[in-house]
């Protein structure tokens, strides 16, 4: 808003003496004044206004590059932004955390947004590849809840904040398993199981998950970073190997969807997708354990338009935007505002299809943490890659 003018008594007397004079002249003339001055509204300044949820105009860029997971925005939500904003979105998609970090730390990406993993958000924070939020252009923030936030990878929220967050576990087609439910990881590493089903198991193109569940089905932690566990591991990936269909993160649940596979290394969110089209597919936590992750926001130090990464952040944590995100993706949200505007049908989809996390299955679940030990499940990885 413009500053109004003030005006110095010197000047005041002049117009006020002047003003007494014509009033005067008015009345010997009997000729009544009565032109009133007309004030016009001062204009709003545009470089502070605030226009709706879309900030300061005069400050967003054109374009936003959004660097993220396959089927993990709703198209609609960037339509909407799009249109009450008039900023066009470009996605890209990533497959690992390992390849979205390579991409980034290479420099000049021109990535905007990005969605790392929880471990990923404190690997890149040490390398210095991230922002720090201005929180004041974040208001929204208040809606998240607080059990997803202060994490162990950002305990202030200084780079990031939660986006979705999910379980990694085994789906499979109740049809190709009709002797009984499995509920183990043997059905992926033993191998008289996993070979009953050759050609149509597929396995999570990721380091940290794929290597995490051998250990576990081992008696280990999702973490362990021993060695001669990671030999044993190795061992049970190589053996596995020669029955998979491959290894997918991208589109999983597509190829469960249309039974092209019947057993898989899955996350949560992509298993409610395939069973909503297709209700043979189910989900389980093995007993032996499984793993619990989240996806957060974050922006690049070197993004080019840091202002316009934050409204979409912002917008994404509208409760109505929360919840249509979650109503797509099948994920569970972090934002508490969100829950009660939740699809029944994504309630029933999780509780039909076994992804609903109570206390007991919550208690078998390890978050993927890294320390200056874990490079050795990349060298594990490219160990069973390579052959």
């Amino acid at each position: 808003m413009k500053e109004r003018k003030i005006y110095g008594q010197k000047h005041y007397l002049t117009v006020l003496l002047t003003l007494l004079v014509l009033t005067i002249l008015a009345t010997a003339c009997n000729t009544p004044t009565t032109e009133k001055k007309t004030v016009e509204p001062a204009k709003s300044d545009e470089s502070t206004a605030t226009v709706g949820r879309c900030g300061d105009k005069s400050k967003l860029s054109k374009t936003l590059h959004l660097f993220n997971w396959a089927d993990y925005m709703d198209s609609e939500i960037i339509t909407q932004f799009e249109t009450e904003c008039g900023i066009k979105i470009v996605q890209n998609i990533f497959s690992s955390n390992e390849d979205m970090m390579a991409k980034v730390q290479a420099g000049n990406s021109g990535y905007d947004l990005i969605v790392p993993s929880d471990y990923m958000v404190e690997i890149m924070a040490e390398h210095g590849l991230l922002a720090e939020l201005d929180k004041t252009n974040l208001p929204n923030i208040k809606n998240l809840n607080q059990k997803q936030m202060g994490m162990y990878y950002d305990p202030e929220n200084k780079y990031s904040l939660p986006y979705l967050w999910g379980v990694t576990g085994i789906a499979y087609n109740v049809k190709s398993f009709l002797n009984g439910t499995p509920d183990s990881w043997a059905v992926l590493f033993d191998s008289k199981q996993v070979c009953e089903h050759k050609g149509f198991v597929l396995m999570l193109d990721d380091e940290r998950d794929a290597i995490g569940a051998a250990l576990k089905y081992l008696g280990y932690s999702f973490n362990d970073t021993d060695p001669t566990h990671h030999e044993k591991a190795k061992k049970i990936l190589l053996a596995q190997k020669e029955c998979l269909a491959g290894y997918n993160s991208d589109n999983f649940h597509q190829a469960l969807a249309s039974e092209e596979v019947v057993l898989a290394q899955a996350w949560s969110g992509n298993t409610t997708l395939a069973r909503a089209e297709n209700k043979n597919i189910k989900f389980f936590i093995p007993k032996e354990g499984g793993g619990i992750w989240q996806d957060n926001l974050a922006i690049p130090v070197d993004a080019l338009h840091k202002y316009t990464a934050e409204l979409f952040i912002n917008f994404l944590l509208e409760p109505e935007i929360s919840a249509k995100l979650s109503n797509y993706t099948y994920y569970f949200t972090p934002n508490k505002a969100a829950e009660s505007l939740l699809d029944q049908n994504f309630h029933d989809l999780l509780e039909s299809g076994g992804m609903i996390v109570d206390d007991k299955i919550y208690s078998r679940l390890e978050w993927i943490k890294r320390n200056k030990d874990t490079i050795i499940f990349s060298d594990t990885w490219t160990a069973v890659k390579a052959q």
